[in-house]
């Protein structure tokens, strides 16, 4: 039996381990949560010397590939610190589209308050500026006039709009159309399209309130075949790019699309899989997603493949996410039927406390995509805790 170990703490590696746990591997989770312990075992890793304990190791989050984790470690599966910069660079990943001619938005690149202004004036409201490093997924500003912009800008720039977020900022041309996600399986040679998803990034239901890290998702979102073949050339150009830049990358690929009459503009890479996209995508076809995993970490060929069933996604969050999550509340279950993914969960003691601003991940599964929405609002009868809140038009 093959040894796998999960790096993260969140919904999205509770839904990995937990398909891989049903294809038969023994699973680990660093550092996991209250829930992965019902798919696998915590494990506490001092340093990274002990990953040659396990055959494969999948980090779930972007950090542990920016600081390097799988340099010169051919039992992780994902790329680089230098393939990580597509994430981790927001300016580089920016110029590594001009220079591969991928599609994206019209941008200037601003490292102090006066070459922001030079660069706003260039753009139209509303203002779109993006922090170049990690920002947990609040390192994006929409400003609806130029004097907002400029602050909040300048604030980014100098540290003290986002704590630990500092350094250039890229000012992008706002786009207008609709989000797609689309996430590819990465061999090192060649590319296997996930089904895709769409997800909820607003806090409140009919897209209102502030961005999030995700509220929800449902897949697989079907696209018509020229759209498909235009997406396909996008992930083809980045690795052909990647290629000419001597950077060998395996693992995987997310880019983020806006599609503006059905041609698609990349808003970003991520270089691990998204989350909430990844509970959807491990649910509808678990055997699939591990099948093609485990032929990518052995540079073997990969298809896409095309799931049966519809899963839905909607997160549990706590009161005063994504700002200032209310902690500390019991989460007591009402029945033992319900179908979640922990995210921000801790125990305590014997009981299960809310440990994080998204805290449970309510899943439906079905051939039919409103009887699989049915499901996942359904499930969310069977739990509780003080300030839960969640989107009400997830897949509607």
């Amino acid at each position: 039996m093959k040894k796998v170990l999960i790096i993260g703490s969140g919904g999205r590696e509770h839904a990995i381990g937990w398909a891989f746990k049903n294809a038969g591997f023994e699973v680990s989770f660093f550092p996991g949560n209250a829930g992965t312990k019902f798919v696998g075992k915590n494990v506490l890793l001092d340093n990274f010397d002990r990953l040659v304990e396990f055959d494969i190791v999948i980090p779930g989050s972007e950090e542990f590939l920016v600081k390097g984790v799988a340099d010169d470690r051919r039992n992780v599966f994902g790329p680089d610190s230098s393939g990580a910069r597509l994430e981790g660079s927001k300016c580089f990943s920016k110029l590594f589209m001009q220079r591969h001619d991928i599609p994206t938005a019209k941008f200037s690149i601003a490292k102090n308050s006066v070459e922001l202004e030079d660069a706003l004036k260039t753009f139209q409201p509303p203002y779109v500026i993006k922090a170049d490093g990690l920002a947990q997924g609040k390192g994006v500003i929409i400003a609806e006039n130029f004097s907002e912009a400029m602050e909040k800008g300048t604030k980014l720039i100098n540290g003290t709009l986002i704590s630990g977020v500092s350094g250039p900022v890229v000012v992008d041309e706002f786009l207008k159309g609709w989000e797609l996600s689309a996430i590819a399986i990465v061999n090192g040679k060649d590319f296997a399209l996930l089904p895709f998803t769409k997800d909820y990034k607003r806090a409140f239901t009919g897209n209102a309130g502030p961005n999030t890290g995700g509220m929800g998702a449902y897949g697989p979102v079907r696209i018509d075949n020229n759209l498909k073949r235009r997406i396909e050339d996008v992930f083809g150009r980045t690795l052909d790019g990647l290629k000419k830049e001597n950077i060998n990358y395996r693992g995987f690929l997310y880019i983020g699309l806006m599609i503006v009459e059905n041609e698609p503009y990349v808003l970003e890479y991520n270089v691990r899989l998204g989350d909430p996209e990844t509970e959807v995508i491990v649910t509808m076809a678990p055997d699939k997603f591990v099948e093609n995993v485990v032929k990518a970490f052995s540079n073997e060929k990969i298809k896409e493949y095309y799931p049966e069933n519809y899963a839905v996604d909607v997160v549990l969050a706590s009161k005063g996410y994504p700002d200032n999550p209310t902690k500390g509340q019991k989460i007591e279950f009402v029945s033992n039927n319900g179908f979640f993914f922990f995210a921000g969960v801790k125990e305590n003691n014997g009981e299960l406390i809310v440990n994080g601003g998204r805290v449970l991940h309510s899943i439906g599964i079905d051939k039919n995509l409103e009887k699989a929405r049915e499901k996942a609002y359904e499930n969310i009868k069977t739990v509780h805790f003080e300030g839960m809140f969640y989107r009400e038009d997830i897949a509607k």
